[in-house]
């Protein structure tokens, strides 16, 4: 319910590629907990996944007022995290449990970017079938802890 209440409240506010970037944050999640949570806390993998949000809109909103930039991130990591796991999240890092959780997050955003980008152009250019994006882009992100030990 929770989720409903925040997506709506994000179209509210008229996000208007939030229904774009909603698939992938989805697929997202779903990688991230697959591949780290396992070796991970659940804080750290929130924040992995707070900082591919970030990465995935940063191309779309970097360059518009900060503060809507935030609330777009904060409206899509609440589709996957309860109020107060979003707020920890977007806010705070929390202390490495494994030396490769810095070089990881980095890569992660900096694929994360390029996703954002590529949903960018395809959304330029008026491509209803931008949501459906190939999501096998976050499936390399697999691999990022093997490349990053």
């Amino acid at each position: 319910m929770l989720a409903i209440v925040t997506i709506r409240c994000a179209m509210d506010i008229q996000f208007l590629d939030f229904e774009i970037f909603a698939p992938k944050v989805e697929v997202a999640w779903t990688a991230l907990q697959r591949q780290y949570a396992s070796h991970l806390t659940g804080a750290e993998l929130d924040h992995l996944f707070a900082c591919l949000v970030f990465g995935l809109t940063s191309p779309a909103y970097a360059e518009r007022e900060p503060a809507l930039h935030f609330d777009i991130c904060r409206a899509l990591v609440g589709t996957k995290l309860p109020p107060d796991r979003a707020h920890v999240a977007l806010h705070s890092v929390p202390e490495p449990t494994q030396p490769w959780v810095a070089s990881v997050r980095e890569q992660i955003e900096i694929q994360a970017i390029k996703m954002g980008r590529t949903l960018q152009e395809i959304h330029n250019f008026n491509d209803d079938s931008a949501a459906n994006g190939d999501p096998s882009a976050l499936s390399r992100l697999g691999n990022s802890e093997e490349k990053a030990a």
